[in-house]
């Protein structure tokens, strides 16, 4: 028999990950901003970022498999209350180093711990949702059911900036953080009284991580979580030095810098909806004609992003990103899910969980070390020759040939 998710049920995790990806492309835009007005190095706000993406990393696949025994919705709705009491948290620091003159190094400490709850607990959400998904729904409904999830991550990647740049000349630089915590408290609010709870399928046995180790290794898999880890880094780096980039090559003050970099993240938010939702199910192409396609329209982006000037060159630029991780990051995640076999479906969820985060732990070496020792353009310069040669990797390794995908499928790539 044919199932669906309960439509209540779905609008309600749609709004709470269309939340989530609100806060964090909000977050990559404001934040240069307030650690320049606190004084705080920029290399700082990449480490905040980078703790949170190891315990993300660590955590995610253990939240997935404790969803296995105590049932999904637990498990969202103490993701989703990690998630506000961070953001809240990460506000109410802010706002202390702001306006009470404290020492830069304190605030980052701070800003520090209130990410790494959103790392280590926050991380439950993502798998919860996507096992609550598999178990309401059939497997013919499956991929849809989930990938029509996986779009609201990128709606809210898109309404964030777009909030933050309408807020921030208004409002000032902490306006969309206070108005993130209070959704973010109303969302996991909401999920705890009406969610409903299911059955969770019942699991003959749980995976070692001896076993997850052997399938992430394997002749199949290590591949295309090569192509994971590597996406992952180059996103860490473009979005974390993004916004000091545009203050430093527009010549443009802090809180003008986050309003124009809010406006290039939305546009280009709304470039990776379009190849999610419009172009992958037309194109109908392999994984890894995704990844190649994908990873060669990011490096022009990147190019463009080098050597632009103006902001709308950078925007283009931006534009061009977006569009090629629209395709790239759903070709990793739908050729992974493809190399295994059905029983092994959760290890390869939490293994692209991982692979998603994995790349933000050493952004600080590769982006925020290269733009203060180097030049601003450093950063961009390596994540283009870091896509030629992964697309070069994609097109010449025998074992990154799969089916073609006809639906966008799940993108967990919200750190």
């Amino acid at each position: 028999m044919s199932k669906t998710i309960d439509s209540k049920a779905f609008w309600l995790l749609f709004a709470c990950l269309t939340l989530i990806g609100m806060g964090n492309t909000m977050l990559f835009a404001v934040l240069p901003p307030i650690a320049r007005t606190i004084g705080m190095p920029d290399w700082t706000v990449s480490a905040i970022f980078s703790l949170s993406a190891l315990l993300w990393v660590i955590t995610s696949p253990i939240w997935g498999r404790i969803s296995d025994k105590t049932g999904r919705k637990p498990i969202i709705v103490t993701g989703l209350s990690a998630y506000a009491a961070s953001t809240i948290l990460f506000t109410l620091v802010a706002f202390f180093g702001l306006y009470f003159d404290w020492e830069w190094l304190w605030v980052v400490l701070a800003l520090a711990l209130a990410r790494c709850i959103f790392g280590a607990m926050g991380s439950a959400t993502n798998p919860a949702v996507q096992a609550y998904v598999a178990d309401a729904t059939s497997p013919e409904n499956r991929t849809k059911e989930i990938a029509a999830l996986t779009s609201a991550f990128s709606f809210g990647s898109a309404a964030g900036p777009a909030l933050a740049s309408a807020m921030l000349s208004q409002l000032g630089l902490l306006s969309p953080l206070w108005t993130v915590s209070i959704f973010a408290v109303i969302g996991a609010v909401a999920a705890n009284m009406f969610l409903p709870k299911i059955a969770a399928k019942k699991i003959d046995h749980l995976d070692t991580p001896n076993n997850i180790f052997k399938i992430a290794f394997s002749e199949n898999v290590f591949p295309w979580l090569v192509c994971g880890v590597t996406l992952s880094a180059v996103t860490a780096v473009i979005y974390q030095q993004l916004s000091f980039y545009f203050i430093d090559r527009l010549a443009v003050d802090p809180i003008e810098g986050a309003s124009l970099v809010a406006v290039a993240l939305s546009a280009g938010a709304m470039a990776q909806i379009i190849a999610q939702i419009g172009l992958i199910p037309r194109l109908r192409m392999t994984p890894r004609g995704l990844v190649v396609a994908g990873t060669i329209i990011v490096a022009c982006g990147t190019c463009l992003t080098i050597y632009g000037n103006n902001f709308g060159a950078l925007t283009s630029g931006q534009i061009l990103v977006g569009l090629g991780f629209g395709l790239a990051r759903p070709g990793f995640t739908g050729g992974a899910s493809l190399a295994v076999d059905k029983k092994n479906q959760g290890a390869i969820a939490g293994l692209v969980v991982a692979a998603n985060g994995a790349g933000f732990i050493v952004a600080p070496i590769f982006g925020a070390g290269l733009y203060a020792m180097v030049s601003p353009q450093a950063p961009f310069i390596l994540c283009t020759v870091v896509l030629l040669a992964l697309a070069l990797y994609s097109v010449r390794h025998n074992n990154l040939g799969a089916k073609t995908i006809e639906e966008s499928p799940f993108d967990s790539s919200g750190i």
